[in-house]
């Protein structure tokens, strides 16, 4: 777009998608966050809905309100994997075939584990309701849906670092991407 003689070059774009219609977990908690690289701006939604397919198919149609351009921005869609086997297998499957742009972050058994990580390093597998009783010892009467940035920040190096354990673990559970989004630099706290 031209205005006197100036063009001007939109900034570009990272997208979060997360699962679910009522899920704000995961976007209360990087509401905190913005890229580290000062070209970029974010852009955060729930997708509505589920189910893997289902939520890439809405990840792609959402990003159109945005003008978003495949060549030069990013997409990261969040998905748990429930401690359903068949889930995570299907999760791996579309992680292989998404376009360089997309990047789907696979937490098993849900987005806690990455909390969960900022106080403990664990290999011990959970099924959603155990991660969250677990969690509950270091965050008394967790809520999903709250905000728990202030209390977690210091003891951000500790949840890379037990999310890196667990993955040389090579389990599928516990094992969380989102560890991925800050040993890459792709957002700093605000």
């Amino acid at each position: 777009m031209k205005n006197g003689g100036f063009k001007y070059k939109r900034k570009r774009m990272i997208v979060f998608s997360y699962e679910g219609k009522n899920n704000k977990t995961e976007s209360i908690y990087f509401s905190n966050y913005q890229p580290s690289n000062e070209s970029f701006i974010l852009r955060m939604f729930s997708s509505g809905v589920n189910d893997p397919i289902k939520m890439i198919q809405s990840t792609k149609s959402k990003r159109k309100e945005y003008d978003y351009n495949a060549k030069e921005d990013l997409t990261f869609i969040f998905m748990d994997g429930d401690d359903d086997l068949e889930k995570i297998r299907l999760i791996h499957q579309l992680q292989k075939e998404q376009p360089r742009d997309i990047k789907i972050i696979l937490t098993n058994p849900c987005f806690e584990l990455w909390f969960l990580n900022h106080f403990v390093r664990t290999t011990k597998s959970f099924t959603n309701k155990e991660l969250l009783e677990e969690l509950s010892k270091y965050i008394p009467n967790y809520r999903k849906n709250q905000n728990y940035f202030n209390l977690l920040i210091d003891k951000e190096t500790t949840a890379i670092a037990n999310s890196i354990f667990q993955k040389t673990e090579q389990k599928a559970n516990p094992n969380t991407d989102v560890v991925i989004l800050f040993t890459n630099k792709i957002i700093k706290p605000k």
